[in-house]
């Protein structure tokens, strides 16, 4: 007996001595989960996007540290006159009382604008307010007042803006304004503010829809025993044990821990119903004891190497320098040991106490459990006499998606994360349609004195050629060259000494933007709104096109920012997709290999290969990008599946022993646990399915996904298993013969 089923006699031997010692213990841990849950943490903004010792994360710290000290929260005023005389008033008022939030530095509107440029007062008539406001630059025009119906404003803040998100919220909604007026709220701040808010509603939401589609799903379709909604009681306490194992490690979450969740309760729910339904198959044949040590040996054994190979399938994310899947694989790891171990101890001990009875079946009557078995025995048998024309075609249709997958695009950009309807992404999305984005592309320039003559003529002379490299997509560049030919009537001095003068008469706030110390400095491309790909695409352009202008000694050019960001998440993905596939493959096989040690423990690879194939196919007849959670999806499917292929090879390993051939263990093994099966994969399917509840795109498209491949694992268990474990039964015979 191997060191593995000792240990499960030992756990039968365990739970049928002392089920209420078991069960009590469990308790206290349930218990004992609820004291550390409040230690539970978010994690949103940028943190969720590149890992914190990434050399571009590094970097992008460095920039927020030198030149975003100052936070902006973002005003959005919808105005029927933006100049009207009484709004400019009501604005000013409004603006004096955020000016006396601590850490609000300073607030700006066409209101300040015009009073600066009209000796410190307010023109009292409109006609007097307009002429003053066309005297301003045509860009501050443009800035402030973006058109007739429209006024944006900042604030500017120090220290953590999200704690003033809330009185400067009060103030503008208790602010007297003219009729027809009204104020929102953006910026990056307040859009990572609104997005933690929703994270933490959309946890509660898609708990609690996965339970109630798993509980439509057991009562609908777990007919075939008795207390057919008892796997929602371990699943629930295997959720609630993340959440303490979560709080006690204070592992943050994210967007992608988010997406975890209905996955573990699915895949729970289905070690739950497997355990159930072998518990009272054999209890139709053995008494209670007995049928636990067999449910606990035959069947805990096999469902642990399937979420083995789960787990193996999305370990693999933790190769990937991004948040959002590796917060996915950690809460989906912990989550599906806690399954697992819940059921493994749980569910036979409560069966002790409880006495648990089998649901006999009538005969006689028709009976959808028994028919559906036989229908799958008689299916599986005609598949094993004649299983290669099946897997000609569905490997030829797997290959299809193979060829095809590297055409599916990827979509990195902030619509494709947050909910369309998250009012700081609305009030962005309005911005950029009338400004361009407000993303600039920054370039972080470190040079030995970044205020040296040369160092500015090379910053003015790439800012010309760059905005001639796209004209379509740049709209402006800005940096300490454009300010001081903006101090110099519109050229850069000639001498050190002109631009020293020059230098000492700009403002130290306005140099400030732009400059920290003499060693760095910030140019910064305005653009319109770019998608995930031209973000790519033109940071590939501008690192390879630096020295095309010469550059000075000393000189280092690194693009940073949101931009950065953007560009080099799209990158990594398209590197680690592939690569997250391979390896996940390769783990499997391998893992398959040593726990089975036997030719036939290939055969789950075949349907897992259709799978992933046909995904592909599916994404891209339907136009279904990929996002940085779906990028994984080869790596989450092949875990996800492999669990049913499993499954059913374990079966077959099991009927082999007692049938004279392999054909008829293929039809006595899918007999048996081939309803089972589709039972716990439908009502996986259902758990997943609460995913598509989800307002946030990037999860609810993760779902739609995840259910199309449970379901196309459930077929490749079903149909393709039987057609490779005939061909490996064959081979197998071929060999013996050649032996003996």
């Amino acid at each position: 007996m191997s060191l593995v089923h000792r240990f499960y006699e030992k756990v039968a031997d365990l739970v049928i001595a002392k089920p209420a010692g078991v069960l009590l213990v469990m308790a206290l841990l349930f218990l004992a989960s609820f004291t550390v849950i409040g230690n539970l943490s978010m994690d949103s903004g940028s943190d969720i996007i590149l890992a914190a010792d990434d050399p571009s994360m590094i970097w992008y710290n460095t920039y927020t540290d030198d030149y975003s000290l100052e936070k902006v929260v973002l005003l959005y005023i919808n105005a029927p006159q933006p100049l009207d005389y009484t709004l400019l008033h009501d604005l000013l008022i409004m603006e004096r009382e955020i000016s006396r939030i601590p850490g609000v530095i300073g607030t700006q509107t066409a209101a300040d604008a015009i009073l600066a440029a009209h000796g410190g007062t307010l023109p009292k008539t409109n006609a007097e307010i307009t002429a003053v406001f066309q005297r301003l630059p045509k860009s501050d025009q443009e800035s402030l007042v973006p058109d007739s119906l429209h006024m944006l404003g900042m604030i500017t803040a120090r220290g953590d803006p999200t704690a003033l998100l809330s009185p400067i919220q009060t103030i503008i909604d208790n602010a007297v304004l003219p009729p027809g007026v009204t104020i929102e709220v953006s910026g990056t701040d307040a859009f990572n503010d609104q997005m933690l808010d929703n994270m933490t509603t959309e946890i509660v939401v898609l708990i609690l829809g996965a339970f109630a589609l798993m509980f439509v799903g057991l009562f609908v379709l777990f007919d075939s025993v008795r207390y057919r909604l008892l796997p929602l009681v371990f699943v629930l306490t295997a959720l609630v044990y993340l959440f303490g194992i979560l709080g006690a490690l204070r592992i943050p979450m994210n967007i992608g821990a988010i997406g975890a969740f209905p996955v573990l309760l699915g895949l729970g729910i289905d070690y739950a119903v497997q355990f159930q339904s072998r518990l009272n198959d054999e209890l139709l044949i053995s008494p209670l004891p007995v049928a636990i040590r067999t449910t606990i040996c035959n069947t805990g054994y096999a469902v642990l190497n399937a979420m083995i190979a789960t787990a193996l399938g999305f370990i693999v994310l933790f190769i990937t320098p991004l948040p959002i899947l590796t917060g996915f694989t950690q809460t989906a790891i912990i989550g599906i040991i806690c399954a697992y171990g819940v059921t493994l101890f749980g569910f036979p001990a409560l069966a002790i106490l409880m006495d648990y009875k089998p649901k006999v079946r009538v005969s006689g009557g028709f009976n959808l459990f028994d028919t559906y078995n036989q229908f799958l025995s008689k299916m599986a048998l005609h598949i094993a006499r004649r299983p290669f024309v099946l897997l000609v075609l569905v490997m030829m249709l797997a290959g299809v998606g193979m060829v095809i997958d590297d055409q599916i695009p990827i979509d990195t950009s902030e619509n494709s994360m947050v909910p369309p309807d998250m009012p700081a992404k609305v009030v962005m999305d309005k911005v950029t349609a009338m400004l361009g984005s407000q993303t600039p592309v920054e370039l972080l320039i470190t040079a030995p004195d970044v205020t040296s003559l040369d160092v500015i003529r090379w910053m003015d002379r790439y800012g010309n050629f760059i905005q001639e490299v796209y004209p379509d997509k740049i709209l402006g560049v800005s940096g300490i060259s454009s300010l001081i030919k903006q101090y110099n009537n519109g050229t850069i001095p000639y001498s050190q000494t002109e631009l020293n003068q020059v230098m000492a008469v700009i403002p130290a706030h306005e140099k400030r933007q732009y400059l920290d110390g003499i060693t760095s400095g910030l140019l910064e491309l305005q653009t319109v709104d770019l998608t995930s790909q031209e973000s790519s695409d033109m940071r590939k352009v501008i690192l390879d096109t630096l020295g095309w202008v010469e550059t000075p000694p000393g000189l280092t050019v690194r693009t940073t920012g949101d931009f950065e960001i953007n560009a080099i998440t799209l990158d990594y993905i398209v590197y680690y997709k592939p690569l997250m596939t391979a390896l996940a493959f390769l783990m499997i096989f391998l893992f398959l290999i040593v726990a089975y040690r036997h030719i036939v423990a290939v055969a789950p690879l075949f349907p897992i290969i259709c799978v992933v194939g046909w995904n592909a196919v599916v994404m891209w007849v339907f136009s279904i990008d990929y996002t940085f959670i779906t990028a994984s999806l080869g790596a989450i499917t092949i875990g996800v599946s492999s669990e049913y292929t499993i499954l059913m090879m374990e079966r077959y390993l099991e009927e082999k022993e007692t049938s004279p051939d392999p054909q008829t263990a293929i039809q006595n093994g899918v007999q048996k646990i081939g309803a089972s099966v589709t039972v716990s994969g439908l009502v996986t399917a259902f758990g997943f399915s609460a995913l598509l509840l989800s307002s946030f795109p990037i999860i609810s498209n993760f779902g739609i996904m995840t259910v199309i491949a449970v379901v196309f694992s459930l077929l490749g268990a079903i149909i393709i298993m039987p057609a490779v474990l005939s061909i490996m039964g064959r081979l197998e015979e071929w060999v013996i013969h050649r032996r003996s």
